[in-house]
């Protein structure tokens, strides 16, 4: 253990002190004192490590594998993950629940199954969790991987299964993967029931395939009662607690600074794919883990365009750019939407969209409480919709109405449009939600949107992206703040 001894201590190696930069961590603040020692301990079961790189890595990895909960950044605890189980099992009561992470495609970016990471914190793919809450001598198992050491050559380190890890994950069992299927024959002897996440189309876990991990799930116990977990998380994950806001304020607060890099480099002639690569540098560059999603900057008529991501065109004098954004750090995703006049200076009919946009925004954030629905039914979207729609119109005289397409609010979280159990169930304090009217013309070639993130309180709510400001004369003033500034920030 004397290599890890190395590591935090103060007078540590050049090498090993820029390595920890480049992940944007100090040696102190990754391994504080009361998390030393139990870093040290689980790392004792591992294979003799012979020299500082193979010790830094596997250090890290394992920071990486057991989230915050190791490393001191912020973050759930392992006791945080074990309620939310033990939550979690309340609620379905009965039967065995076995969730899937994803698994690895090679070459590809791997994406843990947010589900799976929200009840572990655990990230390596493949790893299958069984909760049988009636069964007191088996109540949690995880199964992982075993060791290929062949293999982490290309891979790189992963978790071993000892009983130190157990620990370190706060589960009650831990085991290979070799053992899962007989495992749960032995746990299923007399149930029928069973709980899982299965694979949803648009989601990205992972691919809707005959031999998927929930098939597979289905051909070993085919007379059995296959039943939807996400519904019974989602509830749970509706509700943020101050570990997840704190996740969720970092990821908000580089997809800020995100914004300050488009509005320093919006310009006509410039293409929108150099104003994603601006801002996306400065979200890597700022520790994010990558975009929440990907990253919209429509000008022109590709402003009027929701979820346009081709990022392609040339921009002009005299258009506006939609640019919709969000990090996602620690697993959690922020979704930011800024207008911004290509010249710097909106039009006089550019002003008064982007006004009224404003207006309905205020209204319905006036509206924002605990009890209210976010649905198109809401409180919310229809003082957004109500502003719009009786003020301004367009070239022919219709109402706006017309041109806000989609609802005003979603949820925020582990995923931009984060799981909800319940399309009406109401607000409720630590919930987090975003708040984005916009008006959309394409014969106009003229889109607004303004979208801010906020958490609701009990007798209202807190903005999390006031950082931005969202006045039109404010925003002309932060896009010639932020090109003057552009040389000498981070």
């Amino acid at each position: 253990m004397r290599i890890l001894s190395r590591i935090h201590d103060r007078s540590v190696s050049k090498p090993l002190n820029w390595r920890c930069s480049q992940l944007m961590f100090k040696p102190d603040a990754l391994f504080p004192a009361e998390r030393w020692k139990r870093l040290k301990t689980f790392v004792a079961g591992t294979e003799a490590l012979r020299w500082p790189g193979t010790a830094f890595r596997t250090a890290v990895v394992m920071i990486l594998c057991f989230g915050h909960a190791l490393s001191g950044q912020p973050g759930p605890t392992v006791e945080e993950f074990q309620a939310r189980r033990q939550a979690y099992s309340e609620r379905v009561k009965t039967g065995i629940s076995v969730i899937f992470n994803a698994p690895e495609e090679e070459l590809r970016e791997y994406r843990t199954d947010k589900d799976f990471f929200y009840l572990t914190g655990f990230s390596e793919p493949g790893a299958i969790l069984v909760l049988s809450p009636q069964n007191p001598a088996c109540r949690e198992t995880l199964f992982i991987s075993s060791r290929d050491t062949a293999q982490e050559r290309w891979t790189g380190p992963k978790t071993d299964v000892t009983s130190e890890t157990a620990k370190a994950l706060g589960v009650e069992r831990l085991m290979s993967l070799d053992h899962f299927q007989s495992e749960l024959f032995r746990l299923a002897e007399s149930e029928r029931r069973f709980f899982t996440n299965f694979p949803t189309a648009g989601r990205g876990d992972y691919p809707l395939l005959e031999n998927s991990a929930t098939e597979k799930l289905r051909r070993l116990f085919p007379f059995a009662d296959l039943l939807d977990a996400r519904t019974q998380i989602a509830y749970l994950r509706m509700k943020k607690s101050k570990s997840k806001l704190d996740l969720l304020k970092k990821a908000i607060a580089i997809t800020v600074k995100g914004h300050q890099s488009a509005a320093a480099e919006i310009a006509a002639d410039r293409f929108e794919y150099q104003i994603q690569a601006a801002l996306e540098y400065r979200f890597r560059f700022l520790g994010a883990t990558r975009p929440a999603f990907p990253s919209i900057v429509g000008s022109g008529r590709n402003s009027t365009i929701l979820h346009y991501d081709k990022n392609t065109r040339q921009m002009a004098e005299g258009e506006l750019v939609v640019v919709d954004i969000g990090a996602e750090f620690g697993e959690y995703a922020a979704d930011i939407t800024r207008t911004y006049p290509v010249s710097g200076k909106f039009s006089p009919r550019q002003r008064e969209i982007y006004n009224i946009v404003l207006e309905a925004q205020e209204a319905a954030l006036r509206e924002v409480k605990p009890g209210v629905l976010i649905s198109k039914a809401g409180a919310i979207h229809k003082a957004a919709y109500d502003v719009i729609n009786t003020h301004g119109k367009d070239l022919q005289g219709n109402p706006l109405g017309q041109y806000f397409i989609h609802g005003t609010s979603h949820h925020l979280g582990l995923d931009v449009h984060d799981a909800v159990n319940e399309t009406y169930r109401p607000l409720e304090p630590g919930m987090v939600i975003t708040v984005e009217p916009g008006v959309y013309i394409p014969s106009e070639n003229l889109g607004v949107r303004i979208e801010d993130d906020l958490v609701v309180t009990d007798s209202g709510y807190e903005l999390l992206s006031k950082e931005i400001p969202r006045r039109p004369e404010d925003i002309e003033r932060y896009m010639a703040d932020s090109r003057k500034n552009r040389q000498s920030r981070p």
